[in-house]
């Protein structure tokens, strides 16, 4: 509660922020939920389990209540507020990051489906690929999260550096799928499904440098082309005093990025 002592319009501007701030953390539970069905889900795919698989499939509902409770009180707040500058732009982010988070979760529910009878067969070197791919999206994602809470832009830009590597992983699943899929065999329909898996957990890393980006709009003002142009990954580090550290000389400038 307010501290009735405090002017009427000073109370209402902390009663706001507390509801912008519940907001926020109502995102963030959402977000466990997702990433939550996608660990889920990647594990019922790899060891096809019927039951962790039905689980998986059970959350879709919660996580559409967690999704249009979050757009409701996000219309609410702007309404409310009518925010300009900043407060806008944080209003945008979190509806925008609800999306993306409600995605994360659509793509775990997908991986909880694709469940073959009788895991023998399955390639090891895929599944262990699966596993490390599982590993980064969900940490890019609670990252992610974590830098939107937090409003902190630096940390959010560190997410996008990750996203190179969950693509290499990808690549090689296919990779090693494809070759087995050439040869023939029994598990033709366990491959095409670790296939899909490999490119849904691609796109949880995609959503999460979503998020990622939304989180340094709603802070800076800053759209992606203008700081994560063409060597986007390669962006400045900050040292220990949390200045960034300028680009080495054989690495283009930003408006060298752009021009190319």
């Amino acid at each position: 509660m307010s501290d009735p002592t405090l002017p009427a319009s000073v109370r209402d501007l902390e009663d706001h922020r507390r509801d912008v701030s519940r907001l926020k953390q109502h995102i963030a539970e959402m977000s466990v939920l997702a990433t939550g069905m996608v660990a889920d889900g990647t594990r019922a795919l790899l060891t096809a389990d019927a039951e962790l698989s039905r689980s998986v499939i059970s959350r879709a509902s919660p996580l559409d209540r967690f999704d249009l409770e979050v757009e409701i009180e996000a219309i609410r707040l702007v309404a409310i507020l009518q925010p300009e500058g900043p407060d806008l732009r944080s209003m945008e982010a979190a509806l925008k990051i609800a999306t993306c988070v409600d995605r994360i979760g659509r793509l775990g529910y997908d991986l909880g489906r694709y469940v073959v009878p009788a895991p023998g067969g399955s390639d090891a070197p895929i599944r262990e690929l699966l596993r490390r791919m599982d590993v980064k999206a969900r940490a890019m994602v609670v990252d992610a999260i974590e830098a939107f809470l937090a409003g902190d832009a630096l940390r959010a830009k560190t997410v996008f550096s990750v996203d190179d590597e969950v693509d290499a992983l990808n690549r090689e699943v296919q990779s090693k799928a494809i070759a087995l899929l050439r040869k023939g065999g029994p598990d033709a329909d366990r491959l095409a499904y670790e296939l899909l898996g490999a490119r849904h957990l691609e796109r949880v890393a995609d959503n999460a440098c979503k998020i990622a980006e939304k989180t340094v709009y709603a802070v800076t003002g800053e759209r992606r082309t203008e700081y994560f142009p063409a060597l986007a990954h390669k962006m400045p580090i900050p040292d220990e005093r949390g200045a960034p550290v300028p680009p080495r000389e054989d690495e283009p400038t930003t408006s060298e990025r752009q021009s190319s």
